[in-house]
């Protein structure tokens, strides 16, 4: 083997070797070289004494958002700025173009509306106290009417009672007027014009237990037939449920309730008649509403019980409106 050396055109400390001239071929024929073997590769090495620079590491990538975010948090934050991108290209695509912002028209038109809304504010502020104080006078005004017609009702009220007291006085001072007074307070009593005091009996009835037909029953007609009886037989005030009966009063049907100058009554129903309590009480049952009050009673189980008072007290009548009066032909 051939002998170590150096490699030709290097030499060992890395710099280039001086240039030799190549030995003359041999004519002999030699076996061919093995090649030296040559060391293992140095990085060069500068003048300095330090290896020359190596080649720089490949970056690492940084992580996408979805890592570092969370997936949830990153689709809440970016979900419409992707459709935002998207709806911007197909924007471009069309050859729309983006809208402007608003110039010098839009903001006068701004400020304009400005003012408008002020001056609105402004005027509704003012109505507002307008109005508070229209309602405020409103309010006054109505109380001061109040209080004038409480003093004018207390006026009426004090010349009725001067009214009646010299009526009273007037018509006791003679005879004729005692009889006057006599005349009017029977037909005060007649026309139920003022309250009535004095025995009578009291007739109270009502529907069957568990009645189901009209003819188990209290019907109009039925109070209607026994206030004619009642009338009949002497009485001189009647009254049903407090309600005074007077030839005006109608009793009728209305609905389901019975009415008695249109107000309506609840059962049972109670019939009070002043007058001579023993000839009423026994004439009743003789007259057709006491027979019929009789047979009701009997056949079909309706109440109907009659009781004697020593003294009672009925209203009078709600006062009506005169329409108009004409005197008697026999008067004249």
């Amino acid at each position: 083997m051939a002998a170590e050396h150096d490699t030709p055109g290097r030499s060992t400390d890395g710099a280039p070797a001086a240039a030799q001239t190549p030995a003359p071929a041999q004519s002999q024929e030699q076996p061919p070289e093995q090649p030296p073997e040559q060391p293992p590769a140095q990085p060069p090495v500068l003048a300095h004494g330090h290896a020359g620079p190596r080649k720089p590491s490949r970056p690492m990538p940084e992580p996408p958002p979805a890592a570092v975010m969370g997936l949830l948090n990153y689709l809440t934050a970016t979900s419409l700025d992707e459709d935002y991108a998207h709806v911007s290209k197909q924007r471009a695509a069309a050859g729309v173009r983006p809208k402007k912002s608003p110039g010098t028209v839009g903001l006068v038109v701004l400020a304009v509306f400005g003012v408008l809304v002020a001056t609105a504010a402004v005027q509704t502020s003012r109505n507002a106290d307008e109005s508070a104080s229209s309602r405020a006078s409103l309010v006054k005004q109505v109380n001061d009417r109040k209080a004038e017609l409480r003093a004018k009702r207390a006026r009426a009220a004090g010349l009725t009672a001067e009214v009646a007291a010299l009526e009273d006085s007037n018509l006791d001072a003679t005879t004729q007027g005692r009889a006057v007074r006599s005349r009017l307070d029977r037909l005060g009593v007649i026309g139920g014009g003022v309250p009535v005091k004095g025995p009578g009996i009291r007739v109270v009835v009502d529907d069957a237990p568990g009645a189901t037909q009209d003819k188990q029953q209290v019907l109009d007609q039925d109070l209607q037939k026994l206030v004619n009886s009642l009338w009949l037989v002497g009485a001189e005030a009647i009254s049903i449920n407090g309600q005074r009966v007077t030839n005006l009063t109608a009793i009728r049907e209305g609905g389901s309730a019975i009415t008695v100058n249109f107000v309506s009554m609840r059962r049972p129903y109670t019939v009070s008649a002043i007058g001579n309590k023993n000839q009423m009480a026994a004439k009743l049952l003789d007259t057709e509403g006491g027979r019929t009050w009789l047979t009701l009673r009997a056949s079909f189980g309706l109440k109907f019980d009659v009781t004697s008072e020593d003294s009672m007290t009925l209203p009078a009548a709600r006062p009506f409106s005169l329409r108009y009066a004409r005197q008697p032909e026999r008067l004249r």
